[in-house]
């Protein structure tokens, strides 16, 4: 009965053991079980919160890209213009013209002497100086309202629009009074003046071709800006 009991009680502590061993080997388990799970409902919400960033970026830069665009525009308009300008307003030229066979007097050919020079010169120092101001307002502005500046943008589409066909007229006028000083009119008797000022020509031609691109970089600003307009519109709806 000794031995039995021996044997039972051994069997009992064999058994305690296992117990013991089973718990110690299960425990880890147990306690990494609910960290995999809270990592694999983590995930999700990161995943879900980062989705807006991506988003707001994306429209930032797309700002960032129209602002880059508007401002390089009206750069051109400024740098067209002012060059139209400079070369118009050095475009003097002194000749001495015969009179007579024996008489030879001195003629000058001057921008100042023609009032669609005059109104060229001031239109294109008045988009100059509008290209400017504009430029770092519509800068400014969208740096400080982050592109949502319709009322702002619908503005000067409209300035930009009253600029381009003041522009345009100015152009037109200069074009035809070079026109007449290459050509010349029979009709009405007036005679060409570029076979005798070369010079004065070769600078009205400079000029009117600044101009033309000053004017093109204005209308490229005006398409734009509706396109813009129109972007937001449909966008909004």
């Amino acid at each position: 009965m000794s031995g039995a009991c021996s044997i039972h009680s051994n069997h009992k502590h064999k058994l305690i053991f296992a117990a013991i061993n089973l718990q110690v080997t299960m425990s880890p388990n147990d306690s990494t079980a609910p960290l995999h799970a809270t990592v694999d409902m983590e995930i999700p919400v990161k995943w879900s919160a980062q989705a807006p960033d991506h988003k707001a970026s994306k429209g930032a830069d797309g700002v960032n890209n129209h602002g880059a665009v508007d401002a390089a525009l009206r750069a051109v308009v400024f740098v067209g213009g002012l060059a139209a300008v400079i070369v118009m307003v050095t475009s003097k030229q002194s000749k001495m013209i015969p009179i007579s066979p024996t008489m030879s007097i001195p003629l000058d050919a001057n921008w100042n002497q023609s009032p669609a020079y005059i109104y060229y010169v001031a239109a294109f120092s008045v988009a100059c100086l509008y290209s400017i101001i504009t430029g770092v307002s519509s800068v400014l502005t969208l740096k400080k309202t982050g592109g949502n500046s319709t009322k702002m943008q619908f503005h000067l589409a409209i300035l930009d629009s009253v600029l381009l066909s003041i522009v345009s007229s100015a152009v037109g006028a200069a074009l035809g009074v070079a026109y007449i000083g290459l050509k010349g009119n029979s009709h009405s008797f007036w005679n060409e003046i570029c076979n005798a000022y070369g010079s004065f020509c070769h600078h009205l031609s400079a000029s009117i071709t600044m101009a033309v691109i000053s004017t093109s970089a204005l209308l490229l600003l005006v398409w734009f800006s509706y396109y813009k307009l129109l972007r937001k519109s449909r966008a909004s709806s």
